[in-house]
């Protein structure tokens, strides 16, 4: 999928999966999308549906069924192991693309 999909798919379950970690930048977002004192994922998900962009993996073609496999291989990436919320096995990333079907 390309990029931008990537982004405004992911995104709104990133930040919801790393607020705990991130709540005090998030509060940030959320008032630069014009909506301060919301959650940011929420925030986020109504800038995409604005855009017309899609919002869900379902949406993009990406099945539950390919969700393992993604797990395991969003485990090789740097960027993964560098999350603010701790993502310490494929089950975590399993969780927050779940967030996203």
């Amino acid at each position: 999928m390309p990029h931008y999909f990537c982004t405004a798919v992911m995104m709104p379950s990133v930040l919801r999966y790393n607020r705990p970690a991130t709540e005090a930048a998030q509060q940030s977002i959320a008032a630069a999308l014009g909506a301060p004192g919301r959650d940011a994922g929420e925030a986020f998900a109504a800038f995409i549906a604005e855009l017309g962009l899609p919002r869900r993996l379902a949406d993009v073609g990406v099945g539950e069924d390919r969700f393992e496999l993604i797990g395991r291989n969003a485990m090789l990436s740097i960027f993964t192991r560098a999350n603010p919320q701790p993502i310490r096995e494929p089950a975590d990333v399993v969780k927050i693309l779940k967030l996203a079907a």
